[in-house]
């Protein structure tokens, strides 16, 4: 056997070797700190990629330091009703002695006449958002709105009262704004917000869909309540003194104040004289709609999104263990994609039906760069090849603007309130809950969808004025977020591993349904 090519390939070698020896040796120094930099360099990366941050609360005082009502964070300026404020008022004929009566009761005859005012009454005033029936002892009943009624016998007979019915009411909410939305009246009045609760009670321990729209979204609406069973909270906007009558219209429609019965409702109407109705102001009515929630739990959603309809069941069963046992804060992202609005076929509800929609083009992720990429929704073209957990993690990103379930019981800011209309008003609350260190899970059985729409129009010339724009991402918020939190306020502060997420996300794919 010729061993000569390997000792040659031997000799190559070692001069090679010998080479790389005297060239360190002449520039020993400088190489000796340049290695040293980059192992520091690389046990740095290393040390705070695989570090979970515990130090949320300290951030969260330090923000307190920096904010204002509806800013980075801090909720709104705004004082909701509860249910025990919203009381109907009897008083005698002489106004010295008045009681009040809470809404959601029945109060029997034994009990009014226990009252001194009920011996002589002269006139019940009812509140906004309240209906009194009374029940007369021939049967017959009296349905009392808004506004004060005089027991002059004609009118209103207060005698013969053999119990009254105090609820909350849809209907008498949009009687009392539609007195200050008529004639001239409507330019002066100032700007009028209410709560109607809903009336089936959930458990504190559940998560409430919150969403916020205008009357051209309530039949929308419908199809996300349609598969949620559980608590919503949603807010409507009156962008017209005109939409009061088209929502008054729909609740009197068959059917739309039973769907409403379990969903908490506030009707905003905005001071029209001050001319900034036109400017949406959806961070405003998304933190009113936070506020106004009764659960721990909370799902973030636009009104033109559907869930998954085992999306509700999967979070209030196991979901909120999972939240409850975590050490960190943490948000469940619901991936998010658009289908063609031109689809007739079958809408999916699992991740089986729908891969083909995506395969074919039908569905498709609506930003795949920054809004939405981050989730990396493309693994639903993928198929499982390891028995996964119920959510992988990424990263966070700048630009996202992911939806999510989170706890409120942690550090959980409300949404800033300068941003108006649309664009920067999601992505600035996920860059919060990361520059708070948040970890992102993304779901891998869910997702919510909606249609797209060739052209966004919004209520009023929000999107249709540029000028309006007074408060954008970059050039305000961004750099005010720097200068509370440092440099790397984007950096994926509660990221566990982020150098190995994007390998392992691929191998594991998603689907398991």
């Amino acid at each position: 056997m010729d061993w000569t090519p390997y000792r040659r390939l031997s000799l190559q070698l070692r001069v090679r070797v010998r080479r790389f020896r005297l060239h360190f040796r002449r520039n020993a120094r400088r190489n000796t700190v340049l290695l040293l930099i980059a192992i520091y360099i690389f046990f740095h990366l290393i040390a705070r990629a695989g570090r979970l941050h515990n130090s949320v609360d300290k951030r969260w005082e330090h923000l307190q330091e920096f904010v204002k009502p509806g800013i980075l964070g801090a909720p709104p300026d705004v004082e909701l009703n509860t249910k025990d404020s919203v009381r109907v008022q009897l008083c005698d004929t002489e106004d010295r002695l008045c009681s009040f009566w809470t809404s959601d009761q029945v109060w029997k005859s034994a009990e009014l006449t226990r009252d001194e005012a009920w011996l002589n009454p002269g006139w019940i005033k009812v509140p906004i958002g309240v209906q009194a029936t009374l029940m007369m002892d021939n049967n017959r009943q009296q349905v009392l709105r808004y506004g004060r009624h005089k027991c002059d016998g004609t009118s209103l007979n207060c005698q013969g009262i053999n119990s009254m019915v105090v609820e909350a009411s849809i209907l008498s909410a949009i009687d009392a704004i539609s007195i200050s939305c008529t004639g001239e009246q409507w330019v002066r009045e100032p700007a009028i917000m209410h709560t109607i609760y809903a009336k089936k009670v959930f458990s504190k321990k559940d998560v409430t869909m919150i969403a916020q729209f205008s009357i051209s979204r309530l039949d929308r609406f419908e199809r996300a309540k349609a598969v949620w069973r559980g608590p919503s909270s949603v807010v409507i906007f009156l962008a017209t003194y005109t939409d009061i009558l088209e929502l008054k219209k729909y609740f009197e429609r068959p059917g739309k104040l039973a769907l409403y019965n379990s969903i908490t409702i506030t009707i905003v109407k905005p001071n029209y004289s001050l001319g900034t109705h036109s400017r949406y102001p959806i961070n405003h009515l998304r933190n009113i709609g936070l506020m106004a929630t009764m659960t721990d739990y909370i799902y973030v959603i636009d009104a033109d999104f559907v869930p998954t309809s085992k999306l509700y069941d999967f979070a209030s069963t196991q979901l909120i263990s999972l939240l409850e046992k975590a050490t960190h804060p943490t948000a469940y992202v619901v991936p998010c994609l658009a289908i063609k609005e031109e689809y007739r076929g079958k809408f999916p509800d699992t991740i089986k039906e729908l891969q083909p929609l995506m395969k074919s083009g039908i569905a498709y992720i609506t930003d795949p760069r920054n809004g939405h990429g981050p989730t990396y929704t493309q693994l639903f073209l993928n198929s499982p090849v390891l028995k996964n957990p119920p959510a992988y993690e990424v990263c966070y990103e700048s630009q996202w603007e992911p939806y999510y379930i989170v706890n409120r019981n942690y550090p959980h800011p409300y949404y800033d309130e300068r941003f108006k209309n649309q664009g920067g008003d999601k992505q600035s609350h996920a860059l919060m809950l990361n520059a708070l260190g948040y970890r992102f899970l993304v779901l891998r059985d869910h997702f919510m969808y909606h249609m797209d729409h060739a052209t966004l129009k919004w209520t009023g010339d929000g999107l249709e004025q540029g000028k309006q724009k007074d408060f954008t991402y970059f050039e305000n918020y961004s750099p005010e977020m720097e200068r509370i939190f440092g440099s790397n306020y984007r950096w994926p502060r509660g990221c566990t591993r982020p150098l190995v997420q994007s390998f392992k996300r691929d191998l594991q794919g998603i689907g398991t349904m």
